[in-house]
């Protein structure tokens, strides 16, 4: 028993006006596609049953189109079912696939998913990830504005995945070539998520990202206050004891006290606050980055007991 995706994708431009394209660019980038979604189920669902792709074979006019099926076995998905919360074994495919924005779905929009956040990005960092409900909130703060956007959770698991960024990028190494100048993915002949070659760079910056090993949230820490800093985006630095480290703020409320001119630094003040912990790894290794969530507290310097 298995459930099935129908799903097209295709590259067009000049270059495939003859409505044919080179088999050694058409077989990786079809591999690559099958590797994409073996990545990105393993990185949304890990405990959920292993995607394959078939191709279909009506091969469209005017560009250079791929009718596929996605393919999920549902054999061991019951028990799933009734132990993995909004994660069942009949959306589970169409989860997959609307995450990473090669189609549209009932709560993802046309041109969303992982795909449109990295457009949206455009080789950027994210200043900082929400999560709100059922959506992750990305945000870039710059000294003139914040711009957002949200993603549903699946999107931006995938997101944290280097594998499934990379695979994505492989997918897309066509558009390298001369006269192939965009792709395209979607369903019944809608194209519901167009890159172009001018966007590739942002999809060569994305594969090159590190990937989040871990995101942990700790409760009402007490940290010193080093060196505050008083500029949109910036860092500040503080020390939990164990060591100095940057970290960046998203407690909006406090910002605003602090730019209001309600909250005063004097030399080790501390905080009482909750911080989120990621653990990343990329190119350079393994290193760790903070972010404080909300200030519970703002103390003068802690007294040493007399003796």
């Amino acid at each position: 028993m298995s459930t099935t995706v129908h799903f097209s994708i295709k590259y067009d431009g000049p270059a495939l006006q003859s409505h044919q394209m080179d088999v050694r660019e058409l077989g990786p980038a079809l591999l690559a596609l099958a590797g994409l979604l073996e990545d990105a189920n393993k990185a949304a669902y890990p405990d959920g049953e292993a995607v394959r792709v078939s191709v279909q074979g009506n091969f469209k006019g005017g560009s250079f189109g791929v009718d596929l099926i996605a393919v999920q076995s549902m054999a061991s998905q019951i028990v799933s079912m009734l132990t993995s919360p909004g994660a069942s074994a009949a959306s589970n495919l169409s989860g997959i696939l609307q995450g990473l924005g090669l189609v549209a779905g009932a709560t993802v929009a046309a041109g969303a998913g992982l795909i449109g956040l990295i457009k949206w990005l455009g080789g950027r960092k994210p200043t900082s990830v929400k999560t709100l409900g059922d959506s992750e909130i990305y945000e870039i703060r710059t000294q003139d504005a914040i711009e957002t956007m949200a993603v549903d959770l699946i999107a931006g698991r995938l997101y944290r995945s280097r594998a499934v960024r990379t695979s994505l990028l492989k997918v897309l190494k066509p558009l390298e070539n001369e006269g192939i100048d965009y792709f395209a993915s979607g369903q019944d002949g809608q194209a519901e998520n167009i890159i172009t070659k001018d966007q590739l760079p942002a999809f060569v910056s994305a594969a090159q990202g590190e990937e989040a090993l871990s995101n942990s949230l700790l409760e009402r820490v007490v940290v010193q206050v080093e060196s505050p800093v008083f500029k949109d985006g910036n860092k500040w630095r503080l020390n939990d004891g164990q060591g100095a480290f940057f970290c960046a703020i998203e407690d909006q409320e406090f910002l605003n006290r602090v730019e209001a001119g309600a909250e005063r630094f004097g030399k080790g003040d501390v905080l009482l606050a909750d911080l989120r912990r990621y653990q990343l790894i990329g190119d350079s290794g393994l290193r760790v980055e903070y972010t404080l969530i909300k200030v519970h507290e703002h103390r003068e310097p802690l007294q040493r007991p007399l003796i």
